[in-house]
């Protein structure tokens, strides 16, 4: 008999999770079988047997004994062979209860799970039968009725039993009716396999029965399994993209979503989005940022991807002084981003195009209101490629417009972005570059900027953590402006310690220190540290 892995474990699960039925318990009320009862309660079953096969024989010896005694000490047995996988020894003893016309709740069931086990098809599915007559264990019983009717060739059989299983109350369909589900997917893709049209049915009947039976618990142990035959199908019949012409691999599933909530304690609030002075209240605040971005890409056959994006966040500072609250702000920013693929070298490359938009709006005039603080528009070129053998590297330039409230601070920036990742083997390192120009409507706040960080991801540590370390360096030259601010620096390093539970959740332990020295120390310089806690869904 053909045996698939995910049956093992069914088999065993409900063999561990049989109930032991009230004629053992009422065993222990006679001294006969008091050292049986102690034995097999310590799962002693081995030792258990050969003590009821000595009960057996004294039992034979007296007169009068009745046959449903002996059937009993028979059926025990049974159950103890079972319990020890000696599956003929359970068959030989679960066929003497019954000659003896001992027949409790739940032996055709556990004569049953030893015949299937002894690969006897037929004689286990009459017994299974049996079970489902007595109404005992009416899921499990339907289930092996299906699966045993599906391996002797009788689909239509299978199919009907593994239905009715969905028609039973949860509390007795709930252990094997997602197995039944993919059973029923099963049977699908046997009949469809040898149609011409065959991608049609598997796409439009197997796929969603498979994702149905999934549906019903993703995170069972069975899920890995369907979740494979899914993919397996979606490769074989080319229903989903799995890997771009020049073999860099698509992604799956397509979309992402990422919801966060970060409370956290800023020591100086600060915020300079779109002005041309640092906005820093000289006092600390708790606050609550809440943030949002979702992407889903789409592809033009294996060459070219679009994936439209949208961005939201929400920062409340709890300080209801009109410093400090005067910074909070909300942000809207969609994006769409492009992707055509090429080779570089013979390996993987992408040509990018990417266009975000973004309008941030904040309590500008500190009356608790938000209003209007600025409005950008973004083009970006890049190339993505592999020339170096540690990693891959992400070449860009990019124009910015922005609007402020503040009609002189209105502005454009060109900024050259070079990025690298190197991968050590189970660490990560990022590298991060980038020149900018900054050109104001107010000429005398005209900056040149040179940024270099470097992020550092380390192993898992301890199976608890994984621990991240970065640090970023900002040169500032404001060139018409050089005698009254000079050149400016900012340092910023921070630390993160991330925490990944129940797969989607994860929380981020997170610090930052930022120092901008100017010699404008009123309007450009500021000292600050950031600590916060995050959660984050990722979908």
């Amino acid at each position: 008999m053909k045996t698939v892995a995910w049956l093992l474990f069914l088999v065993l699960s409900t063999l561990a999770s049989a109930q032991d039925t009230a004629d053992l318990s009422t065993a222990q009320s006679n001294n006969l079988f008091a050292t049986a009862v102690e034995l097999f309660s310590q799962g002693k079953y081995q030792t258990a047997i050969e003590e009821l096969k000595e009960i057996e024989l004294k039992l034979s010896a007296s007169k009068g004994v009745s046959r449903q005694l002996l059937g009993f000490v028979a059926y025990w047995k049974g159950i103890c062979y079972n319990r020890s996988q000696d599956y003929p020894g359970a068959i030989e003893n679960f066929d003497k209860a019954l000659s003896h016309e001992y027949s409790p709740l739940d032996l055709n069931y556990e004569y049953g799970q030893a015949l299937f086990a002894a690969e006897k098809l037929a004689e286990a599915r009459i017994q299974f039968r049996e079970s489902l007559k007595k109404k005992f264990k009416r899921g499990v019983s339907l289930y092996y009725i299906a699966f045993i009717s599906k391996e002797l060739g009788q689909k239509n059989k299978a199919y009907t039993f593994f239905r009715a299983i969905g028609k039973l109350d949860e509390d007795e369909a709930f252990e094997v009716i997602q197995a039944a589900e993919m059973q029923i997917g099963d049977i699908y893709l046997e009949q469809v396999e040898k149609r011409i049209d065959a991608f049609r049915a598997v796409d439009t009947y197997v796929i969603p029965q498979y994702e149905r039976a999934l549906a019903l618990n993703p995170e069972s142990p069975l899920g890995p399994v369907i979740r494979e035959k899914i993919v397996k199908l979606q490769r074989k019949y080319d229903l989903v993209l799995f890997q771009l012409r020049n073999g860099r691999p698509a992604l799956i599933p397509p979309y992402f979503v990422r919801l966060a909530q970060e409370f956290g304690q800023d020591t100086n609030v600060t915020f300079s989005p779109a002005e041309t002075t640092i906005s820093k209240s000289k006092q600390g605040s708790s606050y609550s940022r809440t943030d949002v971005v979702g992407r889903y890409t789409f592809y033009v056959e294996d060459y070219f991807s679009i994936a439209p994006e949208f961005r939201a966040n929400l920062t409340h500072y709890f300080n209801r002084i009109p410093e400090i609250y005067r910074n909070d702000n909300y942000l809207l920013a969609p994006a769409i981003r492009t992707a055509y693929e090429h080779s570089f070298r013979k390996k993987p490359a992408s040509f990018l195009v990417d266009y975000e938009y973004s309008e941030a709006r904040r309590d500008v005039n500190a009356r608790e209101e938000f209003d209007f603080n600025s409005r950008t528009h973004a083009l970006m070129l890049g190339e993505r490629f592999n020339f170096f053998r540690y990693g891959e590297s992400v070449a860009r330039v990019r124009y910015r417009l922005l609007d402020s409230f503040l009609s002189d601070s209105d502005s454009t920036s060109t900024s050259l972005v070079f990025e690298q990742v190197m991968s050590i083997g189970l660490t990560t390192l990022l590298f991060y570059g980038s020149y900018d120009m900054m050109r104001v409507k107010n000429e005398s706040f005209d900056t040149n900027g040179l940024t270099f960080r470097t992020d550092l991801i380390l192993p898992r540590f301890e199976d608890w953590f994984t621990p991240s370390l970065a640090l970023s360096l900002t040169s500032t030259d404001p060139i018409n402006n050089r005698a009254v601010r000079g050149r400016e620096l900012l340092l910023n390093p921070s630390i993160r310690l991330s925490r990944t539970f129940a797969q989607r959740w994860r929380s981020n332990l997170k610090y930052e220190y930022q120092k901008n020295n100017s010699k404008d120390k009123n309007n450009f310089a500021f000292t600050k540290s950031i600590y916060a806690l995050e959660f984050e869904y990722l979908f």
